[in-house]
């Protein structure tokens, strides 16, 4: 992992010489992001807390040995979210699941040129991550990451995720007769790998018009009861966020149940019941299923690859911002040079419309 972090500073031309960047004390692939920012020469203030991957402690034990080891530990400070009060020092912010949410209260702390990268594209917005009206109206750019950048390309990552969740569910993918839930891109992306493999599969979206052969709208997912067999269903809608599967959705998992109790289901992302789901009886992965516009099943179930790769894409992205910032251009001339260089995507104008307006 550490030659992957060398090789993506070198891969994005990252040079944070003179920046300090406030990001997340974590664990497992995450715990690399710091070090990557330090392997490119930033100044590194890493914060964590308790949860559910694990004690703050003992993440910030992990990040102390791996900095030693490549002798870069004088460039990093470890604290605790909720004691930390130097947000002033920061000139990027990385929106990192430690860091969440970052609030009008942390964005009012930090200087007029500091930069928060999304770390993912700016579709993938969610409200209680951070205080976007906040940063506009203190003029911080909050700017997205392009994910199809050709130095940190993750498009070919869903369609494995996918292949990899129903792997671990039993089932082989070949000869199975299997359903795809969701539109998007995430749920294009997954439809084209299981179109190349030869899969067997009908794929339904909110209006059923991604393409013009198996593929059908939400509101026809009771068909499906009329099949002959269908072995599993996959979840992977990251844009629609009310319910898909459950009572209050297009059909429910007691239904599918009754009609195919050996069926198995994988949940990468979507809106459903999960407490139905669980009384059910239906095998599923994983074990929690977060709710709509959360991935349940997320890239570092395939190894560290993805999640270092997007962490540093998402860096270069405020390295950018950043200095565009430092030398005087605003906030929409600094998404404006992000964008141009190719690895930063910036939100509509007609998104941006009603957070700057005033509440």
């Amino acid at each position: 992992m550490l030659e992957l972090c060398r090789s993506m500073v070198t891969r994005l031309d990252l040079d944070l010489r003179g920046l300090t960047v406030v990001t997340e004390c974590a664990s497992g692939a995450y715990a690399y992001t710091p070090i990557t920012a330090l392997l490119a020469g930033a100044r590194v203030i890493a914060l964590g807390r308790d949860g559910s991957y694990g004690k703050f402690e003992d993440h910030a034990r992990v990040l102390r040995a791996l900095c030693s080891e490549i002798s870069l530990d004088g460039e990093l400070r470890i604290e605790h979210k909720s004691s930390f009060d130097a947000w002033s020092e920061a000139d990027i912010v990385t929106n990192s699941g430690m860091l969440r949410p970052l609030t009008g209260a942390i964005i009012s702390q930090l200087k007029p040129t500091a930069v928060i990268p999304l770390m993912w594209e700016p579709w993938e917005f969610r409200d209680d991550d951070l205080d976007l009206r906040a940063a506009l109206q203190k003029g911080i750019p909050v700017i997205g990451t392009n994910e199809h950048h050709p130095h940190a390309d993750m498009f070919g990552y869903p369609g494995m995720l996918a292949l990899h969740l129903l792997f671990n569910l039993g089932i082989e993918g070949w000869n199975n007769r299997l359903v795809l839930l969701g539109g998007g891109l995430t749920g294009k992306l997954i439809a084209e790998t299981f179109q190349q493999l030869g899969f067997d599969f009908d794929w339904y979206t909110l209006t059923g018009q991604e393409q013009p052969h198996r593929c059908y709208p939400y509101t026809e997912l009771g068909r499906i009861l009329d099949y002959p067999h269908l072995d599993a269903i996959v979840s992977a809608d990251h844009v629609y966020r009310e319910q898909i599967l459950g009572p209050q959705g297009f059909l429910s998992f007691s239904a599918i149940y009754e009609r195919f109790p050996h069926l198995r289901y994988g949940h990468l992302c979507g809106g459903v019941d999960a407490a139905e789901l669980a009384a059910t009886g239906l095998e599923y992965l994983p074990e929690a299923i977060r709710s709509a516009g959360y991935m349940s099943y997320e890239t570092d179930n395939l190894g560290p690859r993805p999640v270092i790769e997007l962490s540093s894409a998402g860096l270069k992205v405020g390295e950018l911002g950043a200095r565009a910032r430092l030398s005087g251009k605003t906030e929409a001339e600094a998404a404006q040079v992000v964008v141009d260089h190719g690895i930063g995507l910036y939100f509509e104008e007609e998104f941006l419309r009603a957070y700057r307006s005033p509440v």
